[in-house]
């Protein structure tokens, strides 16, 4: 490739699956650095790896299915460096990071990263639910890093870790991002984001954006994870009750927070995102079957967090919390 020797302006944190379609998509007009944990490097410099990509067939496998043959897997070049051990000059050319990781790893992830980082570096954080912006909002201000910016972002593509350096992408959907503090991002660096990654927008009110994702998330992960269903199966008519009330309580902690939203919008949304995913397991389904630890305290968790803020009840997103916790505590048991 041609840009193999321009250093890399883009880095991506986050070696899992969403990290490593990122950097896949990004590679088609720049090379990114990819930062993980687990990278063992022989040297003190990036180093070159190969990233495996399976095309999305539209058909949905699991980790253990063979990739359709009409879709061979792309194999690329991959600059990879280890997350704990870079060093500030492997990133003096960093314009951007894209942050990859779980919403429960983000703080951990970036606050050893964020003294390593040049003048001027943007942020984009892109998880599930919310609550980690406001945690390195509080890591910036402690390092004394005013000059670093912040964007937030969500994402509905899917992927799945085949093994390390491998990456299946199991369906496509549409990408926001929005600035949140500080300067914004280089007018060609953001093109060539949103022309990297496909189906993606700027957002003015990014979190807007991100609640009427949350209010999604508040209904169908929690829910997906105790029926043990797919998504589908909340469009029968005995979850309608629960789900209305899940988002009438998002609807209004959010109105304390200073965000519009309407309920029978924010209805209409959750019953769509079920019938265009019906055959689909949540993040938090298969978290839960898994027994990983879940998202639940960046979902329905920060709802009743921001709750406590502004002295308002949220009993039934308390209540769900409650539940997924005690079946991860049950099921490490």
């Amino acid at each position: 490739m041609s840009h193999q020797h321009t250093p890399p302006n883009i880095a991506v944190v986050g070696a899992g699956a969403i990290g490593m379609l990122i950097y896949h998509q990004l590679t088609a007009s720049t090379t990114p650095l990819l930062l993980g944990r687990n990278f063992t490097l022989a040297t003190a410099e990036n180093q070159a790896a190969q990233l495996t990509l399976e095309p999305f067939s539209g058909k949905v496998l699991s980790a253990d299915d063979l990739a359709p043959d009409d879709l061979a897997p792309e194999t690329q070049a991959c600059l990879i460096n280890n997350l704990e051990t870079v060093t500030p000059e492997q990133l003096a050319t960093i314009e951007l990071v894209i942050v990859c990781v779980k919403s429960y790893q983000v703080a951990a992830a970036i606050t050893p990263l964020i003294e390593k980082l040049p003048n001027n570096t943007s942020l984009l954080l892109l998880h599930n639910g919310m609550g980690p912006h406001l945690q390195v909002m509080d890591a910036l201000q402690k390092q004394c890093r005013n000059d670093i910016n912040l964007y937030l972002g969500t994402t509905s593509q899917a992927a799945l870790k085949v093994s390390n350096l491998h990456v299946r992408q199991t369906g496509t959907g549409k990408t926001v991002i929005g600035h949140f503090h500080g300067s914004t991002l280089a007018p060609q660096l953001l093109s060539l984001l949103l022309a990297a990654i496909p189906n993606s927008q700027l957002s003015s009110n990014i979190l807007l954006a991100l609640w009427q994702k949350l209010i999604v998330n508040c209904a169908i992960n929690p829910l997906t994870a105790i029926e043990q269903c797919n998504n589908g199966q909340l469009a029968q008519v005995q979850y309608q009750a629960h789900i209305n009330a899940i988002a009438k309580e998002c609807v209004d902690v959010a109105l304390a927070d200073g965000i519009k939203l309407s309920l029978a919008d924010s209805v209409a949304t959750i019953n769509q995102v079920i019938q265009l995913t019906a055959n689909n397991f949540s993040s938090m389904h298969q978290d839960v079957k898994h027994q990983r630890m879940t998202e639940i305290k960046q979902i329905n968790g920060f709802v009743g967090e921001r709750a406590r803020k502004h002295h308002i009840s949220t009993q039934i997103n308390d209540a769900l919390t409650a539940k997924i916790n005690q079946i991860t505590e049950d099921k490490a048991q």
